[in-house]
């Protein structure tokens, strides 16, 4: 019988670098996957529905909603994204880990969901880097920039609630971090009962006979 699979959420603000550290965990793990969200916000050049967002409009976003179909969801920008919750439990079933890339007000929501959830909170030593990382991005006007680092102030407060923190200074070493952390939690003892019994039978087999 496979394990449950684990659930992991990577949270920071805008240019702490968590989607690119992803990417890279992503490379050297196995067994692990990506929830597809699904947005009301338009498609990108490239992206494509199904693989990069399940693309909902507004009313039908509304609709998943009552439906209960989230696991979390949250409003950006006038736009909102949202977990499918069904998605996620059946990759669990199946042993399978998923880590989800998400807001900190989502990840508030997952908790009290998956309260065994592993949150990893990414964010550079200094958060006035945030600010410069946006400027390299080159595509933030200064209205939004002021936004997102608004936004970047209140989800630094979160921080009080994760499992993990990564600091995102050097990628590789980001990358290396958040990589440890998920091999960490996938050799708790807790996570891997069958393997305690196996060890507590064994010795038990080796008991002298009285």
């Amino acid at each position: 019988m496979c394990r449950e699979g684990i659930l992991f959420v990577l949270s920071g603000p805008s240019g702490a670098g968590k989607g690119t550290v992803l990417q890279e965990v992503l490379t050297r793990l196995d067994n692990i996957a990506v929830s597809v969200s699904v947005t009301t916000r338009a498609p990108r050049a490239g992206e494509i529905d199904g693989l990069h967002y399940h693309f909902r409009t507004h009313n039908e976003f509304a609709q998943m909603i009552e439906n209960g179909e989230f696991l979390e969801y949250v409003t950006k920008f006038k736009n909102r994204y949202g977990t499918p919750k069904s998605q996620v439990e059946q990759l669990l079933a199946s042993g399978k880990d998923v880590i989800l890339e998400i807001e900190t007000n989502g990840a508030t929501q997952v908790r009290k969901v998956f309260p065994r959830a592993v949150l990893i909170f990414v964010t550079p030593t200094n958060p006035d880097e945030l600010g410069k990382r946006l400027d390299k991005r080159g595509s933030e006007t200064a209205e939004s920039k002021a936004l997102r680092l608004k936004i970047a102030q209140r989800e630094l407060k979160c921080i009080k609630y994760y499992s993990y923190i990564a600091i995102n200074d050097d990628l590789a070493e980001c990358t290396n971090t958040t990589e440890a952390i998920i091999r960490a939690e996938r050799c708790r003892l807790s996570r891997n009962p069958e393997l305690k019994d196996k060890y507590v039978n064994y010795l038990k087999n080796k008991q002298p006979k009285e």
